[in-house]
């Protein structure tokens, strides 16, 4: 380590001070190297834990957010025999009215019933509370031939009654609940049970909508935005 002489003004006059340490410039580059390296690496430890517990706390808030989202079909399903039973539920009034709720009914049922036998027809003979209390009443043809489909109510409200069937495989039945239990509660489900002529009977746990249905758009906000502005 080399001692050098500074020199310096005083009153404007030359001061000399001795026995000042000078760092070897190799020596101090070296160092300031090393504690660049050091706080760069820190740094950059630093920004990595905050973006993994940032992730680790976003990825937590979209997991709560999509445990309470609801699935984009409303009905459960199950399947008997060669019949699948798709979507079924029972419909919340359009009017988003509670009381048919109150009075048990009248509510309708929307489902679809696929046949997938290739060469054997079969009927939906009645649908029943698994209790025994109300009345179902199912109007229409309830004979699902082979490879095709029974489904009552509108598919997500795309159809209305006056409308035909896109699908000219798919029969259109009415069913209206009535003098229901009073465990039929929006946002609940209540046990029922299909009856059919060659598949027997099966029970399934039907979800009540737990309000009613908007409208679906098919447009993407977007393009409808477009479309105004070039009007």
């Amino acid at each position: 380590m080399a001692r050098a002489s500074i020199m310096t003004y005083l009153g404007g006059k030359p001061v000399s001070v001795q026995n000042v340490s000078a760092q070897p410039t190799g020596s101090r580059s070296v160092r300031s190297v090393r504690r660049s390296r050091f706080v760069s690496a820190v740094a950059a430890a630093t920004i990595a834990s905050g973006l993994l517990i940032g992730t680790t706390a976003c990825g937590a808030g979209q997991i709560a957010q999509t445990a309470n989202q609801a699935p984009a079909i409303n009905g459960n399903e199950i399947d008997a025999g060669p019949l699948a039973l798709r979507d079924v539920h029972i419909v919340f009034p359009k009017d988003g009215s509670t009381q048919a709720f109150v009075n048990g009914g009248p509510l309708e049922m929307a489902f679809l019933i696929a046949n997938g036998s290739p060469d054997t027809a079969d009927t939906l003979e009645s649908i029943s509370f698994a209790d025994g209390s109300g009345e179902v009443e199912i109007e229409g043809k309830t004979e699902i031939g082979p490879n095709q489909s029974l489904r009552a109510g509108e598919p997500a409200l795309l159809l209305t009654t006056s409308e035909e069937p896109s699908n000219p495989s798919e029969e259109r039945i009415t069913v209206t609940v009535t003098g229901a239990p009073p465990s039929l509660t929006p946002g609940l489900t209540v046990p029922m049970v299909f009856d059919f002529e060659k598949a027997g009977q099966t029970t399934i746990e039907v979800p009540v909508d737990a309000g009613a249905i908007l409208p679906r758009q098919d447009k993407p906000r977007g393009v409808e935005e477009a479309e105004g502005e070039a009007h």
